[in-house]
């Protein structure tokens, strides 16, 4: 089925005939590949596009304004150039995909400043070595991080890991790292 096909009938269905009526839309399960032109939904805040068949993602034509967005159980492989303008998203979940890069995500995702609910679990970046302590360092406004509290130790043992990214050469065994000079 056509994809606007799709859209129509989900709104005819629930009897809205503007658009700026539409604050929530539901194209779970209606086998997207992509995802569609939403640019007209001036109002739109909730989007499920879950349990889909969606590979390259592109949410440009989505409001920027969107606070709840469901991508869950499709077969996203990156999200890179595509969410970094949602900056209002107060819940993400991307669980059960295909993604990968966990640094690459994490730099898409660092403007969501009002994120408190995300899951990224059943994807490669999940296995990732520091996988949670990294996503709770760069996503500090997360207070779920799949489907787990995140916990104020937690918050504290993430600061302390990643703080020393600031520092040009971090402390090694207690001693600064000194530079190997050839002789």
């Amino acid at each position: 089925m056509e994809v606007g096909k799709v859209i129509e009938d989900s709104l005819q269905k629930r009897g809205i005939r503007r658009d700026r009526d539409v604050c929530q839309l539901s194209l779970a399960t209606k086998k997207l590949t992509s995802v569609p032109d939403l640019s007209r939904f001036h109002f739109l805040r909730t989007l499920w596009l879950n349990n889909n068949k969606i590979r390259e993602l592109s949410c440009r034509s989505v409001n920027c304004c969107l606070t709840e967005l469901y991508l869950q159980n499709n077969n996203i492989k990156s999200v890179s150039g595509a969410l970094r303008h949602l900056t209002c998203l107060q819940i993400l979940f991307l669980h059960n995909n295909l993604i990968r890069g966990l640094e690459d995500t994490m730099h898409e995702l660092r403007r969501m400043q009002q994120l408190q609910n995300a899951t990224f679990f059943l994807n490669p970046i999940s296995h990732e070595l520091g996988y949670r302590q990294h996503v709770i360092h760069r996503l500090p406004s997360l207070q779920i991080l799949d489907g787990k509290e995140v916990k104020p130790a937690e918050r504290k043992t993430s600061f302390q890991i990643y703080s020393q990214d600031c520092h040009p050469h971090p402390p090694v065994c207690g001693f600064w790292k000194m530079p190997v000079i050839a002789s």
